[in-house]
């Protein structure tokens, strides 16, 4: 493809990935059972970190397993062994690394390189060194693991609610067995992140494509997926440019930013105000048309231009603009929950501010839960 995509405030711009071939499911069964109703994990993303402080390498999860199934590279070609590359003890949440394990370990020094030194982006939290960072994802993907396991513990945390009386014109459409959905968004709804993004194995799509092939699968509908998400862009950019979404005459449309407009300091109110009027838009050309507002996912708390609070501020904005028409998909409230269980760098493919092959399925888990 000749679509480039700037990466959110880093102004270097990289290559789209081939597109999955359209009107496929083949990963539908990865997000129509979210994992806060399931007793299967699959696939969790863990890193391995050695931090200064600590003599023990461990990664934590999300669930106390009662059964492992597997643990593999998070490409999905090495399977590591019980005993041999990681411990786990009933009862704990937490992965443990012998020595002479296989499992790459990433220490604490790798993730904060010098300033301007290779693979490194802007200041991190100490003020004194930078923050490891690659654009693809291709690198923290090598730095990961997936783990796959069983378990009996109900989820505490956010539980992603319905709003089929708000998208109530979308769901007619998908029982009539056709819908038009329409992408307008950032970086990270351009796919950022997704292994099949920069064709790597397991080259899952991203959660866009997740959601269609899901929609897809539970309706049996034709859902055209149209993606004119950019990286780089917030939503005086939607302003400008809203008038392309509304030329695709949609059915429904997800309008994902707040990522750069958090590093921006973008005010919520000017953020609501942006989110209205891109809306205001493209319904004067297409009046019937749904919208999913993405309340985003928060950036690396140790990089300073990270500003959760302000995103609470975005998601907060995106609620009072619900309604008939108009639903949330609260990613922002779930990944609090994700970050406060595990570490950021479990669920990031940049190191920064995209999340990986793991992140992108409870993205597409939240917006397919709008449409139970």
């Amino acid at each position: 493809m000749g679509l480039f995509f700037l990466l959110c405030g880093s102004g270097r711009a990289f290559a789209q990935a081939a597109p999955v071939e359209p009107g496929g499911t083949a990963w539908a069964s990865s997000v129509l059972e979210p994992f806060w109703t399931s007793t299967r994990m699959r696939d969790e993303t863990v890193m391995f970190v050695q931090r200064p402080e600590e003599q023990e390498v461990s990664g934590r999860l999300l669930f106390t397993p009662t059964r492992i199934v597997r643990v593999t590279s998070a490409f999905g070609t090495v399977v590591y062994q019980a005993g041999r590359d990681y411990v786990w003890e009933p009862g704990s949440k937490v992965l443990t690394l012998p020595q002479n394990s296989r499992i790459p370990v990433t220490t604490w020094a790798r993730l904060h390189p010098p300033k301007g030194g290779i693979m490194s982006l802007g200041e991190a939290a100490d003020g004194k060194s930078s923050l490891l960072f690659e654009e693809s994802g291709a690198y923290f993907e090598t730095l990961q693991v997936a783990v796959t396991y069983d378990h009996e513990e109900p989820w505490r945390g956010v539980v992603p609610q319905s709003a089929g009386k708000n998208l109530a014109r979308t769901l007619a459409k998908l029982r009539a067995k056709k819908l038009k959905l329409v992408v307008f968004a950032d970086s990270v709804s351009a796919g950022a992140g997704a292994s099949g993004f920069f064709n790597a194995p397991p080259n899952q799509p991203p959660y866009t494509e997740l959601v269609a092939q899901g929609l897809r699968a539970r309706f049996g509908a034709e859902v055209h997926l149209v993606n004119l998400a950019e990286g780089g862009q917030d939503t005086t950019w939607a302003v400008k440019m809203a008038h392309a979404a509304a030329e695709q005459n949609p059915d429904v449309v997800i309008l994902g930013f707040g990522g750069n407009d958090a590093t921006r300091k973008i005010s919520a109110e000017d953020f609501r105000r942006n989110m209205q009027t891109a809306m205001d838009t493209i319904r004067k050309t297409a009046p019937d048309t749904d919208f999913i507002l993405i309340a985003t996912m928060t950036a690396n708390p140790d990089w300073p231009e990270s500003d959760a609070d302000l995103c609470r501020q975005y998601r907060d904005a995106l609620f009072q603009l619900a309604g008939p028409g108009v639903a949330v998909a609260d990613e922002f409230s779930l990944w609090q929950e994700l970050v406060q269980r595990k570490n950021f760098l479990d669920l990031t493919a940049n190191g920064i501010n995209h999340p990986n092959d793991f992140g992108h399925r409870v993205y597409a888990q939240v917006v397919l839960q709008l449409l139970q």
